[in-house]
């Protein structure tokens, strides 16, 4: 009986819809009596998704940094390795004379973030820059951007980064590299004295992590005071006194993060350049978004304007986008939902347009953590949809944060999945003549 009622209801609907564009608009704080209007409701039009996947993307001027590497069930392995500079201590360097170096690291910050398996330990290598850091196309640099590296590791260390509660992890650096910096602050030597001079000798760093290293990703702070190369020495007169002397990271728009994929085995692999689109039917039914890694779902509503044909006057009252995640593709520790989801507006050509609806949390069942799903509000979407011709290839990229880099993803169901399913919600009222 109830399938009865629906199929009724969708006739209903495809008998009166889309001749809104015709019409004046409702006022539906003073509706006419329910005798001339109608009530109608869909979950019939079935929204199109797909998978597009970048081959680079721009990753320069960054705010902060990602270092490690995750393997993914899905979209494989992910590597993440940040470039930048460092340059002289913010104020003269004046050492004693009989002062002696002791040690030399590099310290940073984790911000918080990560991804993946935090309670495996991960090597982390610190390698010095043997070449400039410089734009690569058009005043930017890359995902996939690479510069030569010295053959000798500055230092390394293995470590189990606890995120929540880690303010700071320190990583031994090579004491050869660390004393010729001692002697050239002693003779205060001019690649210490001035940021021009210390970019010509000392050309930047980058974290680099072990291959087989395959746990997590991290967040770390990109500022003056969290990201830090500290010095040690010490005096002896007239008494024993511990110094120490910071080379900060250098804010610039030369600072980038690598995010290197690995995605051979999974349904998004391709050996073809360029953008690459995959429809749902390719992958499974799912679709998946990874805006850090460039990877973006898609959606888009090909027959939304196929199944409406009315002479009635019409209003769209709601419509409503919901997308549903698959429930073993996340949880609550290492795999994270997106805290946020929002819709960018795009087309044939697969542009980022603007944004066009922002930060929508999904509604997540937080004892069993299954049902999780976001529903979006795209009533002037839809409408704009059904009274524009030529609207059939327009839709949306459904992203995650873009304020800072991370590599948070969801895997969301299209129409063919038989529980998650991705459904366009429509309400309309209709006017009877």
């Amino acid at each position: 009986m109830g399938k009865i009622r629906g199929c009724l209801v969708t006739v209903v609907l495809l008998s009166f819809l889309v001749q809104s564009c015709y019409r004046n608009d409702i006022d539906f704080g003073n509706l006419p009596n329910n005798n001339y209007t109608n009530v109608v409701f869909t979950d019939t039009v079935a929204p199109s998704l797909s998978t597009v996947v970048l081959d680079s993307f721009v990753t320069s001027t960054a705010t902060s940094f990602l270092i490690g590497k995750y393997k993914d069930p899905y979209l494989g392995i992910v590597s993440t390795q940040p470039f930048f500079q460092l340059t002289v201590p913010p104020f003269l360097v004046s050492i004693p004379t009989a002062s002696q170096y002791d040690s030399m690291c590099l310290i940073i910050s984790p911000n918080k973030y990560y991804y993946g398996d935090t309670t495996r330990p991960q090597t982390f290598t610190v390698h010095e820059l043997d070449d400039f850091l410089n734009f690569t196309y058009n005043d930017h640099i890359f995902n996939t951007s690479n510069f030569a590296v010295k053959p000798v590791p500055l230092g390394s260390r293995t470590v189990t980064i606890r995120p929540s509660k880690d303010d700071s992890v320190v990583i031994r650096l090579d004491d050869n590299k660390g004393r010729e910096l001692f002697t050239k602050l002693e003779q205060q030597a001019s690649e210490t004295g001035s940021d021009i001079d210390f970019q010509n000798y000392f050309k930047g760093i980058t974290i680099s992590t072990g291959s087989g290293d395959t746990a997590a990703v991290y967040g770390i702070n990109a500022s003056d005071t969290d990201l830090v190369m500290r010095l040690f020495y010490h005096t002896t007169t007239p008494y024993l006194l511990s110094q120490a002397i910071d080379f900060p990271y250098k804010p610039s728009a030369y600072s980038f993060n690598q995010i290197i994929t690995d995605r051979t085995g999974t349904p998004l692999f391709s050996s073809a350049r360029g953008i690459v689109e995959v429809q749902s039917a390719q992958s499974n039914n799912v679709v998946f978004t990874q805006y850090g890694a460039g990877v973006l779902a898609k959606v888009t509503f090909p027959t939304l304007k196929g199944i409406l044909s009315t002479d009635k006057i019409v209003e769209l009252q709601k419509a409503e986008l919901v997308l549903k995640p698959i429930p073993s593709s996340y949880d609550f520790n290492k795999f994270k939902l997106p805290d946020n989801l929002s819709l960018y507006q795009t087309d044939e050509t697969n542009t980022v347009g603007a944004v066009a609806v922002s930060d929508v949390p999904p509604v997540t069942d937080e004892i069993y953590g299954t049902g999780a799903y976001f529903k979006f509000d795209v009533t002037a979407f839809i409408n704009t949809l059904l009274t524009t011709a030529g609207t059939e290839d327009k839709g949306f990229f459904l992203m995650g944060n873009t304020s800072a880099p991370n590599v948070t993803r969801a895997v969301i169901g299209d129409s063919r999945q038989p529980v998650y399913t991705a459904q366009l919600l429509i309400t309309a009222i209709i006017i009877n003549k």
